[in-house]
C-alpha cells in the first residue's frame, strides 16, 4: 500500500478531520471563538457516534446518520451532566440545534472542497424552524434607573457607568469593548477605533455625554495598569484587563440593583441600533457602525423602529408640511 493511500485512510477518521479543519479555519483567519464553536459542535457529533458504537470513518457516515443525530439533539436535555443543575430538564433550544446543523453543513462542504469526500451529504440537512424573537430594547425609564443606580464618584461604579454609557451610545459588542486599547480612543475627534469580527477595523462615533464620561474615567478613575504592557482602556481594581465574563457578571448585578432584571450587555446594542434609526439615522450608516457584513440583522432593527418611524414621518412628512390647498 502506498504512503499516500495510507495517509488518505488515516485522514478519513473524524478526529483527524476535525483537527485538520481547525487548522484550516485558523489559517483562514476565522476568530478564536468561531473556530472553538465549530470544533466543539463537531466533537459533540463524534461523541454521539462513539456512544452508539458507530464508525468514525467518513465512508460509513451517511445522510441517515446525520438526520438521526439532529433528531437526537432535538430530544436532548439541555442540562445533561450540568455541574449545578443536573436534574433540570429542558430540551436544547432550536437555535442551538440550528447551530449544529450549520456546522455540519460547513464541515461537509469543506470536505468536498478539499477533495476528502465526493458528496456533500449534509447539503440537504434541514435545520429546525427558528421562531424569530422580537428584539427588545431599554426604555427611557430603565436607562435612567440604571444610570441613577451607579455612583459617579466611586472608582468601580464610575468605570461601570462609563461602560454602560459607551455601549448604549455606540452599540459595541462586549468583546469589542474589553479589547479597546488606549490608542483606539480619540475623544477630541469624537470616535473610537474598533477591531470587530473577522479582524475588520471600523470607526465608531461617540456622542457628547459618552465623551465626557470616558474622559472623566480616564483622567480620574482608571486604575494604574498592573504592568507596562497593558494598554486596555477598561481595567479591574488590580490593573488587569476586564474580561467578557467580568462584564456579564457586572451587568447581571447592575440588573438586580436597578430593578431592570432583563439587563444584559447586548441589550445596549439593540437599544442603540433601534434608537439610531428612530432618530433619523439611515440603515447603511448603522450597518457600518455595528460592523455587520450584511443588512440582514439591521432589518430586525428597522422592523423594531418602524412604528416610531411612522409616527415621526407623520410629524416630518415634507408634503404634509406644505400648504398645498389651492384657493
Amino acid at each position: 500500500m502506498s504512503t499516500h493511500m495510507h495517509n488518505q485512510e488515516k485522514a478519513n477518521t473524524l478526529s483527524e478531520l476535525i483537527d485538520y479543519y481547525e487548522v484550516c479555519n485558523r489559517a483562514e483567519g476565522k476568530s478564536y471563538r468561531t473556530i472553538g464553536w465549530y470544533s466543539a459542535n463537531l466533537k459533540r457529533f463524534r461523541s454521539y457516534l462513539k456512544g452508539r458504537h458507530l464508525s468514525e470513518s467518513l465512508d460509513t457516515i451517511d445522510k441517515k446518520v446525520l438526520r438521526e443525530y439532529v433528531l437526537y439533539l432535538l430530544k436532548r436535555n439541555r442540562f445533561e451532566n450540568h455541574p449545578y443543575v443536573p436534574l433540570r430538564t429542558e430540551p436544547l433550544s432550536a437555535a442551538t440545534v440550528h447551530g449544529h446543523v450549520r456546522t455540519l453543513r460547513a464541515f461537509f462542504s469543506w470536505l468536498v472542497a478539499e477533495g476528502l469526500t465526493e458528496e456533500n451529504i449534509a447539503k440537504d440537512l434541514k435545520p429546525p424552524k427558528l421562531v424569530k424573537k422580537a428584539v427588545s430594547t431599554l426604555s427611557d425609564e430603565e436607562i435612567i434607573a440604571i444610570v441613577h443606580t451607579l455612583n459617579p464618584n466611586n472608582h468601580c461604579e464610575a468605570r461601570n457607568l462609563t461602560i454602560f454609557m459607551l455601549l448604549l451610545d455606540t452599540g459595541l459588542r462586549i468583546g469589542e469593548l474589553v479589547s479597546l486599547k488606549m490608542q483606539d480612543i480619540h475623544i477630541n475627534e469624537a470616535f473610537v477605533k474598533v477591531m470587530g469580527k473577522g479582524k475588520k477595523e471600523r470607526i465608531v462615533p461617540i456622542g457628547n455625554n459618552a465623551q465626557k464620561a470616558l474622559q472623566r474615567y480616564l483622567f480620574r478613575y482608571r486604575t494604574r495598569p498592573a504592568h507596562a504592557g497593558i494598554e486596555n482602556v477598561f481595567l479591574s481594581v488590580h490593573g488587569t484587563p476586564l474580561t467578557e465574563n467580568n462584564m456579564r457578571l457586572m451587568f447581571a448585578r447592575l440588573g438586580q440593583r436597578s430593578g431592570v432584571h432583563r439587563l444584559h450587555a447586548h441589550l445596549c446594542r439593540h437599544t442603540f441600533a433601534t434608537r439610531f434609526l428612530t432618530n433619523g439615522g439611515d440603515v447603511f450608516t448603522l450597518q457600518r457602525i455595528l460592523g455587520h457584513s450584511t443588512l440582514e440583522m439591521v432589518r430586525h432593527y428597522v422592523n423594531l423602529a418602524s412604528n416610531d418611524v411612522i409616527i415621526k414621518h407623520q410629524r416630518c412628512s415634507p408634503l404634509d408640511r406644505l400648504n398645498l390647498h389651492r384657493a
